[in-house]
């Protein structure tokens, strides 16, 4: 465990790294070096060191409540440590996270499952980068950092963060449907929001029509708009999406009860301007700018689809998980363009001010606010 770091500081240093790793991108992009060789296997190399280091740093943190449901998880691990009942394989709910927890809890310690899990979570990401961008990975990879929502899955959320990077890595082998379905089945055991992105994967790979997506995105946020409480009531009553009560709770705003961190049920027009940015980004690119790219128009499609389910339910308590069913692809959809094809004649500066345009949002939520 990693007892030297100040507790309180402990999200702020990994904060104030990315923001060090973004302004030195950003300087390579306005320098012109940032797509040349050299520079780009020095950011390779680099993209490998960090990525160890943060596996270390975020799985070998403290157990603390500053870290969210970690504690909560810590206390389940517990439990099971403390009982006398022998593992025995279970494959009702999210399956593969539980088993691994009470392995891990009779086993060994709780310390190699959070670096487990940090693992599990973090170097999906970097290989699914490596896999769609080869050596150019790291600008791509940086992005996915920058996210404001990424730290928090990795302590947080942890098992919605490791399900949805095992879909990144299945999304990545598109051209090899056995692995890609295998990997979706295992995100799936670890969290049953990946169900929604598989099929929404399923569907965009079938239908590929960006223009029908796009307008669906936009006809959910006027019927959200309008009659967004009524959809959540429905779906909260009529059992259409299952048996289960925690998505319901999340719906009729009961999961609040008893929370330290209450969300108000509004509609969060904050959380509609950062996804709108992915939107905008791609419908510029492909219908704009004639970027032809069917894997591309794969993932922007998926990502519309999602978030197009997310805003239907903006109310629902704690939305911005809902969210980030979509948020996960969002990274991609911004940047996937610039590292494929040039666009300006000034393109690694574009591709510059690009990045401290995404990076905005985490810069005012995670370090300014």
């Amino acid at each position: 465990m990693i007892d030297f770091v100040p507790i309180y500081e402990y999200t702020h240093y990994f904060d104030v790294t990315i923001l060090c790793m973004v302004l030195l991108a950003v300087w390579q992009c306005h320098t012109g070096s940032i797509l040349q060789k050299n520079t780009v296997s020095l950011n390779a190399m680099w993209g490998v060191i960090f990525t160890t280091l943060l596996i270390l740093y975020m799985g070998l943190r403290p157990v603390a409540t500053v870290f969210g449901d970690t504690i909560n998880y810590a206390v389940g691990f517990y439990d099971v440590q403390n009982s006398h009942e022998p593992f025995q394989w279970d494959w009702e709910g999210e399956w593969l996270f539980y088993n691994l927890l009470e392995w891990f809890a009779k086993f060994s310690d709780i310390h190699s499952f959070f670096l487990l899990c940090a693992f599990c979570y973090i170097f999906p990401l970097w290989l699914a980068m490596q896999r769609i961008f080869k050596s150019y990975y790291y600008i791509p990879f940086l992005v996915i950092l920058c996210m404001f929502t990424f730290w928090d899955y990795g302590v947080n959320g942890i098992r919605n963060g490791i399900g949805a990077s095992l879909f990144i890595l299945a999304m990545s082998y598109v051209n090899n449907l056995p692995t890609a379905i295998t990997l979706c089945i295992l995100a799936c055991g670890f969290h049953k929001s990946v169900y929604l992105m598989v099929a929404a994967a399923t569907l965009t790979y079938f239908i590929k029509n960006s223009y029908l997506y796009l307008a669906g995105w936009l006809g959910a946020l006027v019927v959200s708009y309008i009659a967004g409480g009524t959809i959540q009531s429905y779906l909260a009553t009529s059992g259409i999406l299952g048996d289960d009560d925690r998505f319901s709770g999340y719906l009729t705003g009961d999961n609040m009860v008893g929370e330290i961190v209450q969300m108000s049920m509004v509609f969060r027009w904050d959380f509609v301007a950062y996804s709108a940015m992915a939107v905008i980004v791609g419908y510029y690119l492909i219908f704009r700018r004639n970027f032809k790219d069917e894997y591309y128009h794969w993932i922007y499609n998926t990502f519309l689809a999602t978030n197009a389910f997310w805003i239907l339910i903006i109310r629902a308590a704690y939305s911005n998980r809902f969210a980030q069913i979509s948020w996960f692809i969002m990274p991609i959809v911004l940047i996937y363009p610039f590292m494929k094809q040039r666009f300006w004649t000034n393109h690694e500066k574009m591709l510059g001010y690009a990045l401290l345009l995404f990076y905005a949002f985490a810069f005012y939520s995670n370090i300014l606010k």
